[in-house]
């Protein structure tokens, strides 16, 4: 359940704890005042819809609890922020939605399932939920075939009917993370001030690497010269990256020969 009255993250079942610590010298208070005892306490993690795992940390184990809870709160503490709405909620991490619930009944329920043992323990098993699994997977279609628009971009689609076979509530849905990432804007480089005017009077270097492949002499690095004047580059190929000084060391005796050369030929 995702409460948001319960001050902790509780779990009554042992076995639903991937890392697990006994904790014998404390109590909580329930909604009726009784005390219950905590008998320890760590992590439990969650396989949500999608695939992916999250990891509930500072968990507490209270045998004596009917439900297992999720604490509003504490997601709050860490930076998640829960947002309620009408049948669902959701709880969002910048622009990533973590986790899901539906209201079933009168409580909030998660959509996911405990990893426990390799094996997962289903947390949502109403009726009911089946239907809302069939029409989230047509949500993600159609975010896949509208090159993954956002949630208020299908939004606006819905309200004026050109999406069809989804209801309101179908609108909920995952963000992945390479969703994410492909929707941000990469900041561009500040515009110089000043331009070279002539032939090596300003430089460009940098350096790449580790690659996954070698080169055919093993090298795992790179660093490059570029002469702003020309754009004529230099690549050097690195098997260390401690090497670039020394590299850096032989383009600039190849370069101020060939200066002196050049200087030659014009006097003559």
């Amino acid at each position: 359940m995702i409460d948001s009255g319960a001050s902790f993250h509780i779990i009554a079942h042992r076995e639903w704890f991937c890392e697990y610590e006994k904790y014998d010298s404390g109590d909580v208070f329930l909604g009726d005042d009784r005390k219950a005892r905590i008998v320890g306490c760590r992590k439990v993690k969650l396989k949500l819809q999608g695939g992916r795992v999250t990891t509930l940390l500072d968990v507490l184990h209270i045998v004596a609890l009917a439900r297992n809870l999720i604490s509003v709160s504490k997601l709050d503490d860490a930076g998640v922020k829960t947002v309620f709405e009408k049948d669902t909620c959701k709880m969002v991490w910048g622009a990533l939605v973590l986790m899901r619930g539906v209201w079933i009944g009168t409580l909030y329920k998660l959509q996911g399932s405990t990893i426990v043992g390799g094996c997962n323990s289903s947390v949502v098993l109403e009726s009911g939920v089946e239907n809302l699994v069939v029409s989230q997977e047509k949500t993600m279609l159609w975010h896949q075939r509208l090159g993954n628009i956002g949630e208020k971009g299908l939004r606006i689609l819905h309200g004026k009917g050109i999406i069809e076979g989804m209801r309101n509530i179908s609108l909920e849905f995952d963000f992945f993370e390479n969703c994410v990432y492909g929707k941000k804007n990469r900041v561009s480089f500040p515009s110089g001030s000043k331009r070279a005017k002539q032939i090596l009077e300003l430089l460009h270097n940098d350096v790449f690497g580790p690659v996954k492949v070698p080169s055919l002499g093993k090298s795992m690095y790179y660093v490059s010269f570029i002469d702003d004047f020309s754009s004529n580059t230099w690549i050097y190929f690195l098997k260390k990256k401690t090497e670039v000084f020394d590299r850096f060391k032989e383009f600039k005796a190849l370069v101020e020969n060939q200066t002196e050369e050049d200087k030659g030929v014009e006097d003559r």
